[in-house]
């Protein structure tokens, strides 16, 4: 789990560093809930996020089979070649859920937030277990909120 988030954190920074001077970016709407609450308040918000982050891996791991199940048993693609075409697949459906968030962003959400869910589904086509890829979520967004917490904080940098 610490490994594919730690290997999501990378890839997801570089991937924005990347595109972030020839396309615009829109913020995560999450920074104002997080700088609007207090710390009883942001306790829960992370509580309440590990069932939107594990719904979100059911809602990438099913299209994820079943388009790995269409590609290999109807379309009699390769394993190999079906698990590409369902990781890519499964990655894009991903990036679409994502768009009213980010704004109709389409270079944000498929190029970004696709390439993260690639990272992701990692975990869960290496150990076909879907606990991996939503423990790697959830450090993944925790690692993201904890540094937009601290740079929201009027508190943050004093001792």
């Amino acid at each position: 789990m610490v490994g594919i988030a730690v290997a999501n954190l990378i890839v997801s920074v570089a991937v924005v560093l990347a595109i972030r001077s020839i396309f615009e970016m829109n913020a995560n709407p999450v920074g104002g809930i997080i700088g609007d609450s207090s710390a009883g308040g942001l306790v829960l918000f992370y509580a309440r996020t590990i069932p939107q982050l594990f719904g979100e891996e059911v809602v990438s791991v099913l299209p994820f089979l079943a388009i790995l199940w269409f590609c290999h048993s109807k379309l009699a693609m390769t394993r190999k070649s079906a698990i590409v075409v369902a990781w890519l697949g499964a990655a894009l459906i991903f990036g679409a859920l994502h768009l009213p968030t980010y704004g109709w962003n389409f270079v944000q959400c498929f190029l970004v937030i696709g390439t993260a869910r690639i990272v992701l589904l990692v975990g869960y086509i290496v150990t076909k277990n879907i606990w991996v890829s939503t423990g790697a979520h959830i450090i993944n967004d925790w690692l993201i909120f904890t540094v937009m917490a601290l740079a929201i904080s009027p508190d943050a940098g004093t001792a």
